[in-house]
């Protein structure tokens, strides 16, 4: 019963919202159940989707059982056997099978739903062994294979990369074009540059140049950011080697001086506190520029966005501003050309020092921290010597028991005593906060007290003086006591009023209730006796009935059982005749094509009036197709060849025939006679052969 609530809360939450009930779902049909189940198949592969009515019991069966088996459910047996027989009851819509692989399904849907996307891709496809001698059967099955691994590989790189993105997909994607946008703006910008300088002489060495200075500036940019990095690295170097000088120094002094182990816990507190200082420094200016960050960020998300008109309108800005570039480069290059003065020796020279400068830099921060390995070398040494100093003399590094420490008991021990001196320490001003709270407490409490000691004494004095000792107490104990008294008496009379009211409401409802069911009273025991009839007729017929049912509906199931038993049979054994009929046809083919090899390789008849046999019709074939793959080869290079030639040639003759239309607009204009191509009229036109090309002279 637990199993069938789990299932049925599982079915009524997001992805599937049947608002089922469990009364619903335990009065549904075998078909119902198998039609539901196959619909949660159907979420976690799309191929599953279908209506079970429109197919065979057998079909159903087979494909659901396919898909299980691709899932690997644990329910499935081992045994061949009795996994058909589970898949018999699991193809009638049996409870006691259906039931469980509900629970199993929705207990493990996210889990299935993986699995069912990557069992497609990973099936295992195992042909028979005598297909597997032929090689192109054998090579695709090993390509297959190759497949599914690569396919493995690369969905468990993605499961890791998608871990540990720390962007969005659609962000990343929408950078990406944002990028492949401004790459192409600036490939037809580039190409627009060199169409308007190629028929400028020196515009080749010029474009040579500016990348040159461009790689240049950009080496320079990115010595100055490793120069920049080796720096910090060697500040930082400094400042380890200058701590390790101190520290051993100080450890030096601790040795010659004989401190005690009070004392070296203090150097060492004093230390961690430095260290400590140093860390929340660097975190508040790594806090301080995330926040700038943060602020910046939040400052561009406030702003208002931009609509069509502004951006067209700031392009437009930005080509004019590209062109007053332009214009002030040509203008400077010009003016460079005609001093003769040029920078990029400069440039080189600068950079060559940088580069020179960096590895000077290089050199000593690997002779710094050569320095740093032998100062902590030299620092643990002198630890140890300390250690076993003090162990030989008999003081120095001992603990609370009086025994002597090693180095690693001595670390433990002070990581001891600094956790017990804090502790100590919050534990002290708890204390301190409560002592003053309880002295202020018991200060209001004395007086408190005293106050009220006096009054009750005074109160005393008066009624012994009255002979009433007592009276007070009486007093307001019999005041209560009236109090109550009216209370509850007020509350009994008005229970009373309202309960007699319910009464009579009662009553006159009860009175007309009654006068109004009498006729329908003597109507009912009509009814009833004809209604005791029409039951007992119908019982009787539900009886005979149930019983012809009953045994039809065994009878029923009994044929159709031995039907589907014969129909498998059958169906077997035709299936097995005809794969026995083509494995019969494939080798009586293959027997008679050998033959016929064997025959025309022993000079009884040909194959062909140009092929003795297939061997010499195969050998052709192949060195046709070698012939045939070098022409191409050859004609491959040949374009590449010339792939230059013919693409300037071609937009020579773009050139061509933008001026012969230019040309016949202009005769159009003045009034002759001429064609498109300017071969008619005033215009003249010869073609003159030069080896393969036919050249177009113009008189």
């Amino acid at each position: 019963m637990e199993e069938i609530q789990r299932i049925v809360a599982r079915l009524n939450e997001p992805p599937f919202n049947y608002k089922l009930r469990l009364v619903d779902f335990d009065e549904k049909s075998p078909a119902e159940l198998l039609q539901l189940l196959n619909d949660i198949f159907s979420t976690m592969d799309e191929s599953m989707k279908g209506d079970v009515r429109d197919e065979e019991d057998v079909t159903r069966s087979s494909r659901m059982g396919n898909f299980l088996l691709m899932l690997k459910c644990p329910l499935l047996p081992p045994d061949e056997g009795r996994r058909q027989q589970f898949m018999e009851q699991f193809g009638l819509g049996s409870k006691n099978v259906v039931y469980p692989v509900f629970h199993w399904a929705l207990t493990n849907y996210e889990k299935l739903c993986k699995k069912a996307y990557l069992g497609k891709y990973l099936v295992r496809i195992e042909p028979p062994q005598e297909f597997m001698q032929d090689e192109t059967l054998g090579s695709l099955v090993e390509r297959y294979k190759e497949l599914q691994q690569e396919f493995k590989t690369t969905h468990q790189t993605f499961d890791q990369s998608k871990a540990t993105m720390s962007r969005p997909g659609a962000e990343l994607r929408a950078e990406i074009q944002q990028l492949e946008d401004e790459r192409r703006q600036l490939q037809d910008r580039i190409e627009k540059l060199k169409g308007n300088n190629r028929n400028e002489i020196a515009f080749p060495a010029m474009l040579a140049a500016t990348s040159a200075m461009r790689q240049e500036q950009d080496e320079e940019v990115r010595l100055q950011e490793k120069m920049r990095e080796q720096r910090h690295l060697l500040d930082l170097a400094e400042q380890r080697f200058h701590e390790t000088q101190r520290r051993l120094s100080a450890l030096k002094s601790s040795a010659t001086g004989g401190h005690s182990a009070e004392a070296i816990l203090k150097e060492l507190q004093k230390d961690v506190q430095e260290t400590a200082k140093v860390i929340r420094g660097d975190m508040a200016g790594e806090r301080n520029r995330l926040q700038e960050t943060i602020d910046r960020l939040e400052r561009q998300r406030l702003e208002p966005s931009r609509s069509v008109e502004d951006v067209e309108r700031m392009r437009a800005q930005v080509r004019q501003l590209e062109r007053q570039k332009d214009e002030l480069r040509e203008s400077v290059e010009k003016a460079m050309n005609g001093r003769g003065d040029n920078k990029l020796g400069m440039f080189r020279q600068h950079a060559n020092m940088a580069a020179a400068k960096l590895s000077q830099k290089e050199e000593e921060v690997e002779s710094r921290l050569k320095d740093l390995n032998k100062s902590r070398a030299e620092v643990e040494e002198l630890e140890a010597k300390v250690n076993d100093i003090a162990a030989a003399a008999g003081g120095g590094m001992v603990g609370p028991n009086g025994r002597q420490m090693t180095r690693e008991e001595f670390k433990e021990y002070g990581a001891q005593l600094r956790e017990k001196s804090n502790s100590y320490k919050v534990a002290k001003a708890t204390l301190a906060s409560l002592r003053a709270e309880s002295v202020v407490l018991h200060r209001t409490e004395q007086i408190l007290k005293g106050r009220d000691r006096n009054l009750e004494e005074f109160l005393n004095q008066q009624e012994a003086k009255a002979g009433v000792t007592g009276y007070r107490d009486a007093q307001s104990k019999l005041e209560a006591a009236s109090e109550q008294t009216a209370s509850v008496d007020d509350m009994k009379g008005q229970t009373l009023d309202e309960i007699s009211e319910i009464v009579k409401t009662i009553n006159q409802n009860l009175e007309e209730k009654k006068t109004k069911l009498k006729p329908l009273i003597k109507e009912l025991k009509d009814v009833r006796k004809q209604y005791q009839e029409c039951q007992q007729d119908y019982m009787d017929k539900k009886q005979r009935f149930d019983s012809v049912a009953v045994g039809l509906a065994t009878e029923r199931s009994m044929l159709e059982t031995e039907c589907d038993d014969l129909q498998n049979e059958c169906l077997q054994e035709e299936s097995r005749y005809h794969y026995l009929n083509c494995l019969s046809q494939i080798a009586a083919a293959g027997l008679e094509k050998v033959q016929q090899e064997e025959k025309w390789t022993a000079g009884q008849g040909r194959l062909l009036p140009e092929f003795q046999n297939f061997q010499e019709l195969y050998q052709n074939k192949i060195a046709q197709q070698e012939s045939l793959s070098k022409q191409l080869r050859k004609q491959q290079k040949k374009i590449k060849e010339n792939e230059g030639g013919n693409m300037y040639q071609r937009s020579l003759y773009a050139d061509l025939h933008r001026l012969l239309s230019a040309k016949v607009k202009s005769r159009i204009g003045g009034g002759a006679s001429i064609d498109v191509l300017g071969i008619s009229g005033q215009l003249t036109a010869d073609t003159v052969d030069f080896g393969n090309a036919q050249v177009v002279r113009i008189d």
